[in-house]
């Protein structure tokens, strides 16, 4: 029963929040007016045990009414609820957020004070804060607004939350929650809003709205999801139907909310829907918006990418929505300002104009003559789809050199893993070496189109920083760096023989003692080097590694032959205090402990950094932020960056192995076609060498355990790397296809059964990141085992097995390597690709793989009773496969590799 006169309404939808729930009604319970409200908890269906809480709580107080329905969406949940209300006022709350004690409070107070037909408070989120543009108005007090006018950003805030509504002035005007649609509170919220006479504004926090730490949230998905694209232009369609009922005034604040809503939308349409469909939303949103003007559009949208499709409508160009980059190829300038080429009326200007050109440069290189420099690098002409070699004409200028070079658009494979809009959006140009003139000279990436010329300072990135040692051509020394921010620059200095020499000496001497008097970043770093380079100048300081707390892999082969067999004195192996792995180094000599001084005097003076992972990541002491290393220490070190790879490239990988991207000298393949594709694909021309894999020496077959080894690869969007921590996962791992596959394995009653009949251990090896989400998953059962890293190395457990599984893991080129039969479990395929960023390579594993390609847990089972069966033995297809993408198995890896990088040129000094 109902307290007597409540003045508020507390509407509540439930779906599947038992972890949540519990929260949000004790939040509520603990409403300074609690006793004055009606809550109204509606279940829409939850299958986790929510509606048994609101059925409690509603035990518990008898102002709380507890009701359940068919599963059919928050909107008619909270419709219901809105029927049932019988108080003046009406706040809605969702099942997992949580009210401030004063919340409700504050909000009737200035309800009920002003006569106001909302009262509106503020709103953060959590765990994180979000910056929203309609907070804009809060923080100068409580006031009234006559109406949204007044402070026109609310109406970017279409949520009913942190608000308290006059219920009757809803009922009045006919608002209600569209139901079975996303989005479905902004059909009431933003009318609401528009036609509010006026808005009571709180100063003061009234709700917190809770960040889900998966990606389960609409919002989150927002431009995944294609319904969500019919479903918000439902929305704008709806409101656009409002504009006659408008004066003019509020008229402009909707069509505020109509341009910048939907124009994340509308710019991405044409990569999700097909002809058809793109029609349909062409015709609706030329309704919508062919009366707004282009400068008001123009002013409401984020960038000119964004505006491009409102052009489209404008002007009636289907092309130009569905596919821009067969309408816009290129740019024109006009007093410095460049606009995308399409040809408009002045009144559209605004939507063409540029608003932004980031230009990356990203390497630079001598040629083999030593007589041209080579500048490479990407630029991004925001607006403009870069799919194929845009039509304007560009050039590299020198500053200060009075030398403009012209600049040739490439294409990077890289950039189109990540945008396929930015696949043609390299360029590089050649300097002529003997055209600089002493000094230091910026770079401008100049636009030379059929209006005039416009010009863009070029900045540095991190592949240019890992490339910025001196480049020696003849008696002309040319240091890449940067002045400013970001701003890449080229020094320049003429002189040959002792004296070249020296004066170049005495530079870096005093740009070393500026840095450190003027205590810059790695100041002391830099003094320190100073100060001990003299004593170290002739060592060749090799430093290995792999991860931080790993030796198992092909730096630790390398790091075994170099000290046993070649006796190297200056090579080093940095790894963790507490690695279990130190146990393998041990009686080796030169094992260095990762943060060390030792380890941090080493980096100050290394003329190689040979790793099979990421350097930067896993050999940079823990302390030394990878931006400002690069940027002041690590040009002035110049070591050669060696990448052994840890398993063979396969897929094109090229987003995160590009040369662009790494820098590396020297990138060491174990098989021709592999070298072949990153030669080519990933642009290492020359750097990279089929040498073999070190770890390959030692590989050989000890099979006889009756062990079957599972050994899927990890999946970025399930969990957190360990290289950056901080990233979250996109998506529960617990819900996962990865998951399942795992769970229907252990679980199958037919693989126990084969095991058991014929003496077999299936022994899952999670990967290093799936390890602290996967290992629960094994049973404990003697056919089953998880193994430890620390008894028994990944290469041992290869060697080991009988048969092999896996997914997409470059394991599998190892155990096809050794002869051992293996099965490829593609058990989430388009997750993988879609979702892990991953494109298709060279290799296709049902056409050039070494084993059958099974796609759930059913057929892997099956495909693993054959090989039982058969006495785990490869098939002779599989055998010729092998052989011909292997052509050389001698076992003098090591050998080739160390050759290899013994002939790198090393720091110019």
């Amino acid at each position: 029963m109902v307290g007597p006169d409540p003045q508020v309404t507390i509407i509540v939808p439930v779906y599947n929040v038992v972890d949540y729930l519990p929260e949000t009604l004790a939040s509520i319970a603990a409403q300074t007016v609690f006793a004055q409200c009606h809550v109204i908890l509606v279940d829409d269906g939850s299958t986790d045990g929510s509606d048994l809480l609101a059925k409690q709580f509603a035990a518990e107080h008898a102002n709380v009414t507890a009701v359940q329905q068919e599963n059919s969406g928050p909107g008619a949940a909270r419709n219901r609820a809105l029927d049932m209300a019988d108080t003046p006022y009406v706040a809605f709350v969702d099942s997992d957020d949580i009210l401030p004690p004063r919340a409700i409070e504050v909000l009737l107070k200035a309800i009920v004070k002003h006569q106001a037909s909302i009262a509106v408070g503020d709103m953060d989120t959590f765990p994180k804060p979000t910056k929203f543009l309609w907070k804009k108005p809060f923080g100068k007090g409580d006031r009234l607004l006559e109406t949204v006018v007044d402070a026109p950003e609310l109406i970017f805030d279409a949520g009913p939350c942190h608000k308290l509504y006059d219920l009757a002035q809803l009922r009045a005007h006919g608002l209600r929650f569209r139901e079975g649609v996303h989005f479905e509170d902004a059909f009431l919220a933003v009318p609401m809003l528009l036609k509010a006479e006026r808005i009571a504004l709180v100063d003061e926090l009234v709700y917190q709205y809770r960040r889900r730490d998966a990606a389960s949230s609409i919002m989150d998905n927002l431009f995944v999801r294609t319904q969500n694209f019919w479903d918000h232009l439902e929305l704008c369609d709806f409101l656009a139907d409002l504009r006659p009922e408008l004066d003019v005034f509020r008229r402009e604040v909707l069509e505020r909310f109509l341009v910048r809503s939907y124009q994340g939308f509308a710019m991405r349409a044409h990569t999700l829907f097909g002809e058809a469909e793109l029609w349909k939303i062409f015709e609706k949103c030329t309704r919508i918006y062919q009366d707004i003007d282009p400068a008001f559009i123009a002013r409401w949208t984020a960038d000119t990418r964004h505006r491009v499709a409102y052009l489209a409508f404008k002007c009636y160009d289907f092309e130009l929505f569905a596919r821009p980059w067969e309408r816009v190829q290129g740019v024109v300038a006009c007093g410095g300002e460049l606009y995308l080429d399409y040809p408009v009326t002045p009144a559209l200007l605004p939507l063409t104009r540029v608003t932004a050109v980031s230009t990356r440069v990203e390497q630079v290189r001598l040629d083999g003559s030593g007589e041209t420099l080579r500048v490479s690098g990407h630029v991004q002409i925001n607006g403009l789809p870069m799919h194929r070699p845009i039509k304007t004409s560009l050039g590299l200028r020198v500053r200060g050199s009075g030398l403009t070079v012209p600049a040739v658009i490439e294409r990077r494979a890289d950039l189109k893993s990540a945008d396929d809009s930015r696949e043609w959006s390299g360029f590089s140009a050649e300097i002529p070496v003997a055209q600089l003139r002493n000094g230091q000279h910026s770079l401008r990436l100049v636009f030379l189109t059929k209006t005039g010329q416009a010009s863009r300072q070029c900045l540095i990135s991190a592949a240019f920083l890992r490339d910025a040692p001196m480049k020696l051509a003849g008696n002309t020394r040319v240091l890449p760096g940067f002045t400013g921010r970001d701003n890449a620059t080229l020094l320049v200095q003429r002189g040959g023989g002792a004296e070249g020499r020296r004066r170049w000496r005495r530079m870096l001497v005093r740009k070393d003692l500026r840095h450190a008097l003027s205590r810059r970043p790695f100041w002391k770093q830099r003094l320190l080097r100073l100060v001990t380079e003299p004593f170290m100048r002739r060592r060749d300081v090799w430093l290995v590694g792999e991860r931080k707390d790993t030796a198992q892999d092909n730096s630790w082969h390398l790091f075994r032959y170099l000290r046993t067999e070649e006796r190297r004195r200056n090579v080093y192996y940095v790894i963790t205090k507490d690695s279990p792995d130190r146990e393998r180094l041990r009686g080796l000599g030169n094992v260095v402990t990762y943060d060390s001084f030792r380890h941090k005097f080493l980096m100050l003076h290394a003329t190689k950094l040979i790793n099979s992972y990421d350097i930067d990541s896993y050999m940079l002491p823990s302390r030394w932020e990878r931006g400002q290393f690069l940027k002041h220490l690590n040009w002035r070190i110049g070591p050669d960056r060696v990448f052994l790879q840890h398993g063979v490239t396969d897929k094109d990988v090229s987003g995160g192995l590009h040369r662009a991207k790494t820098a590396v000298d020297l990138f060491v393949a174990a098989a021709g076609k592999e070298a072949e594709y990153v030669s080519d694909r990933f642009d290492y021309g020359e750097a990279v060498q089929r040498l073999g894999f070190p770890r390959f020496d030692a590989l050989t077959p000890d099979r006889g355990h009756r062990r079957i080894l599972l050994m899927p690869t990890w999946r970025s969007y399930l969990v957190s790397p360990s290289y950056n921590p901080s990233v979250r996962p996109r998506f529960p791992f617990e819900t996962s296809r990865y998951a399942q596959f795992l769970r229907e394995l252990f679980g199958s009653e037919e693989l126990r059964s084969v095991l058991r009949r014929h003496g077999y251990v299936l022994e899952y090896l999670p990967h290093y990141e799936m390890r602290s989400v996967s290992t629960s998953l094994v049973p404990p059962e003697p056919c089953f085992a998880l193994v430890d890293q620390t008894e028994r190395s990944v290469q041992d457990s290869l060697r080991q097995c009988d048969l092999f599984i896996t997914d997409y893991s470059s394991t599998a080129f190892d155990v096809a390597y050794l002869g051992t039969p293996l099965i490829y479990a593609h058990f989430d395929s388009d997750d993988f690709f879609s979702l892990g960023g991953y494109r298709k390579g060279y290799f296709d594993h049902r056409q050039h793989g070494f084993g059958p390609v099974c796609e759930n847990a059913e057929e892997t089972v099956k495909a693993i009773v054959a090989y039982l069966e058969r006495g785990c033995v490869r098939e002779e297809e599989y055998d010729r496969r092998a052989a011909d993408f292997f052509t050389v198995q001698d076992r003098n890896n090591c050998q080739r590799v160390a050759a290899a990088i013994a002939a790198l040129p090393g720091p110019q000094r």
